[in-house]
């Protein structure tokens, strides 16, 4: 049996299997009591559930999970922001776009995170939002995980899309750290400017 909704030019699909079996077995029990013996009959009736995920429910769980931390970050620093539709109406799932996805839009709050910071030097305050995003999204991809394993089995290709994925996005938040030390170099040097 399939879950989930249609395919459809709007939105893309995300299905899961689930096989069920049903088992019905006797089970018999002796009594012993004070009018002797006694057997009687029990019919047992058992259920097995597998479930299995595809690839892009699997990472819509992850993008969601992510945001939740995000959200929780941004409100911990003071920043008056949250994640909006920006992450939920891409259609493009694979490991480079997403984790492109979540370091532009993770990294597109450090001018709020600055005001909030202003007391703090700019290297500080750049390794210190790199900090906080990528703990965000380590809780994120952590909190997905647990999601999907609790939902069923995820196939050996999806947790390598997933690893990727996570890879990637910690990859690009080095990537902007660098990025700010290096402005934050230039500004800081008089004869760098030509």
């Amino acid at each position: 049996m399939n879950i989930g909704s249609s395919p459809s030019q709007a939105s893309p699909s995300f299905t899961g299997s689930i096989d069920m079996q049903r088992t019905a077995f006797q089970m018999q029990q002796t009594l012993t009591g004070p009018d002797g013996e006694a057997t009687r009959t029990i019919m047992v009736d058992a259920v097995e559930v597998n479930i299995h995920i595809d690839g892009e429910f699997a990472r819509r769980v992850l993008q969601n999970s992510m945001a939740d931390q995000l959200n929780a970050a941004f409100a911990a620093a003071g920043m008056d922001t949250t994640v909006d539709s920006q992450l939920q109406s891409v259609t493009n799932f694979s490991p480079q776009a997403t984790a492109q996805r979540v370091v532009n839009f993770s990294t597109s709050f450090f001018g709020s995170f600055k005001q909030n910071h202003a007391d703090e030097a700019g290297q500080s305050q750049a390794s210190d939002f790199a900090a906080m995003i990528k703990g965000a999204i380590e809780e994120g991809f952590a909190s997905a995980q647990d999601i999907l394993f609790g939902l069923g089995e995820i196939s050996p290709d999806i947790q390598a899309g997933i690893n990727e994925t996570f890879e990637l996005t910690m990859q690009g938040i080095n990537s902007f750290l660098e990025q700010q030390a290096q402005e934050q170099g230039e500004a800081e040097d008089p004869t760098s400017i030509v």
